[in-house]
């Protein structure tokens, strides 16, 4: 263990509660695991006779922190913790359940003032917010808090009963508001619920709705009893338009979106049917269909949000590209660059803001356009516009840079940091990188320097580097965190070190234990099938254990099979990277529809951008970016950007 890393356990010590217990960081760290292992049995008994034992208090704090965020406990509880721990994370749903152990009867004043930090995200808050107000003769703030209940929230049936009784008569007008939202929410047997207090039309309608969500046989039927009047209810469309996705008619659903875009009136909540009009947008542009996919990124409905910015890029995108309307794309790309904020989506803003000047003949807006790109070379297209304009490379990349010790930050004593230290020691990784990350989001450029070199002392790379994302968020860059350097980089044999540690930061964030939903392992995430037929090849025995207990086996695997996409393709890294995300087999079904990214006459970004997986599309282009931050990273100076040239490798 690090000699500092022993010194700053002690002050950490000396800063806590003490306990009469007196126990190496070790033993600390081991008992919080016991008393874990007991909190996933609910064995909360045993697991606060464990963390009674630790050191400091905030080890009991840990386990009644879990307890209370899975909804065992009282009122009191609830109250007493968030008093003292307002800065620990995952509080949105701590609050949430203390939402529900409010009792009918709690006294008014204590209720209010639960809520005077957060409104109610419940039904139940909102109940018991709503009755605290009349309690106290507040009739008018009561009804508004119950009207926002009934039009916004979900409740449980008794709730539902207890709210409406007490406020029927101010409710009853919002009925109809009530179960349209439901539905919006595929809250289907809430829906159900109201259907008693609505006309007999707005139940044929929300029949048909419940019948399109559940793919009901009856669904033909019951949308043939709404009256004609209700045909073009938004929900209505929304729910047919899902139905067709959900049965996989591609074509019907994209002709159907096509059908209901083109007013806010049409698609009732324009943010619903986002993602699905990008993904079709998208789809039309593939198969050539250059007006339709204008037609549907462009009528979007939207003002603000992630979903705006995507679609009014793509907009710029398909306007430049496709249309050749530079005057049009220039509209979008300045629409997107206003929604943006991230170094990734600003390097993007500024790239292609600079080729709509250029198209459009203004060189001189294009250069500037193209240096404020520049100003995010940890990115995909900040590297791209700095290359237009042969500028230099970014010598901060290598993460060289004096920062202020981390020994000497202000945050060391505060509860997170000393509950993530004790996660640390209980090798409890998930719930490390969730404290650290939260202390994260409140701290300025030089503590979250610090923060990231206290996860780095530790040697929990991918702390560190989730640390450095929060930065990323807000625009402030950290190279050493951002793009760590681990033992990989001198274990790679098949592959390039920046080429390796460039995967990896993507694939496991550095995680060697990380295992993901669809079941990729290890550092390199690596597929236990996959790693099976690489260990035959190699002449290695195949173990599935020590895909996650072994980095160097993982990486072993990983990049030997890395090194085969990189043969099959030729080198070429566009292949070779989404072949590792995608599979080799859907990157060379790629190359048959999109043409072939090492033939000199396809534009190696346009075929990037054509890649249907948006999962992949982003892979490849973050890889892409990490080559030349590793480079510099590794070499402690910043080579010539060469991003051009990695994409026509091959």
């Amino acid at each position: 263990m690090s000699f500092w890393i022993r010194i700053i356990t002690i002050c950490v010590t000396f800063w806590a509660p003490i306990t009469a217990w007196s126990n190496t960081e070790e033993e600390n760290g081991d008992l919080l695991s016991t008393a874990f292992n007991a909190v996933s049995n609910e064995d909360w008994v045993t697991a606060d006779h464990y963390a009674a034992q630790i050191n400091d208090s905030v080890g009991s704090d840990l386990v009644l922190w879990e307890r209370l965020r899975q909804g065992e406990g009282n009122w009191s509880e609830y109250m007493a913790f968030l008093e003292v721990n307002s800065d620990w994370p995952g509080l949105k749903r701590l609050r949430r359940k203390g939402e529900a152990a409010i009792p009918p009867n709690a006294d008014a004043a204590n209720v209010r003032a639960y809520f005077a930090i957060q409104m109610p995200q419940t039904g139940a808050g909102s109940l018991r917010l709503a009755e605290a107000y009349s309690a106290q003769g507040r009739a008018s703030e009561a009804r508004t808090e119950a009207i926002r209940a009934w039009t916004q929230m979900s409740l449980k049936e008794h709730e539902e009963r207890a709210l409406y009784a007490k406020f029927k008569g101010v409710l009853s007008r919002y009925n109809e508001q009530r179960l349209d939202n439901l539905l919006w929410r595929g809250r289907t047997r809430e829906a159900e619920r109201m259907l008693d207090r609505v006309p007999q039309d707005q139940i044929k309608l929300a029949k048909a709705r419940i019948s399109l969500q559940r793919a009901s046989k009856a669904v033909d039927a019951d949308i043939e009893a709404i009256p004609e009047r209700l045909m073009n209810d938004p929900g209505l469309s929304y729910d047919r338009f899902q139905w067709r996705v959900k049965k996989g008619r591609w074509d019907d659903a994209q002709e159907f979106l096509a059908r209901h875009t083109g007013s806010v009136a049409k698609l009732g909540r324009p943010e619903e049917w986002a993602s699905r009009r990008r993904g079709f947008a998208r789809r039309a542009m593939r198969s050539g269909d250059t007006d339709l996919a204008y037609f549907l990124a462009s009528q979007h409905e939207l003002s603000s949000g992630s979903n705006f910015a995507d679609l009014e890029w793509l907009s710029g995108y398909i306007a430049l590209t496709k249309m050749k309307a530079p005057q049009q794309a220039l509209m979008h790309f300045k629409a997107f660059n206003s929604a943006v904020k991230s170094p990734i989506s600003l390097g993007r803003s500024g790239y292609w803001l600079g080729r709509t000047y250029e198209q459009l003949g203004d060189y001189e807006k294009a250069s500037a356009a193209y240096t404020e790109g520049a100003k995010y070379q940890t990115s995909f297209y900040g590297q791209l516009a700095a290359e237009k304009l042969g500028l230099d490379p970014d010598a901060s990349l290598t993460g060289l840079q004096n920062v202020p010790d981390w020994r000497t930050a202000t945050f060391l004593s505060s509860a997170p940091i000393r509950a993530g230290l004790l996660l640390h020691y209980a090798d409890d990784q998930p719930r490390l990188r969730w404290f650290f990350s939260h202390v994260a989001e409140s701290l300025d450029t030089v503590g979250l320097s610090q923060l990231a070199d206290l996860a780095l002392e530790l040697n929990r790379p991918n702390v560190a580097l989730a640390v450095a994302k929060e930065g990323a968020k807000r625009g402030m860059i950290l190279s050493k965190a951002y793009f760590p350097v681990t033992d990989l980089a001198n274990y790679s044999v098949d592959v390039e070190p920046e080429i390796a540690m460039a995967i990896a930061r993507r694939e496991s964030e550095l995680n060697a234990t990380a295992i993901s939903p669809a079941g990729a392992r290890g550092l390199m995430q690596i597929m236990p099938g996959t790693a099976r037929n690489v260990a035959e090849d190699i002449g290695v025995e195949y173990s599935k254990q020590r895909l996650t207990t072994d980095w160097r086996y993982n990486a072993q695997l990983g990049t030997a099979y890395l090194g085969g996409l990189l043969k099959l393709f030729e080198g070429s890294y566009i292949l070779a990277f989404a072949g590792y995300n995608a599979g080799p087999n859907r990157a060379e079904k790629w190359i048959e529809e999109y043409g072939d990214p090492r033939d000199s006459i396809i534009d190696q970004v346009d075929w990037i951008e054509h890649i249907p997986y948006r999962e992949t599309r982003n892979y490849v282009m973050r890889v892409m970016e990490s080559l030349h931050v590793y480079r510099a990273r590794l070499n402690g100076a910043t080579p010539p950007l060469q991003l051009t040239q990695d994409l026509t490798r091959g």
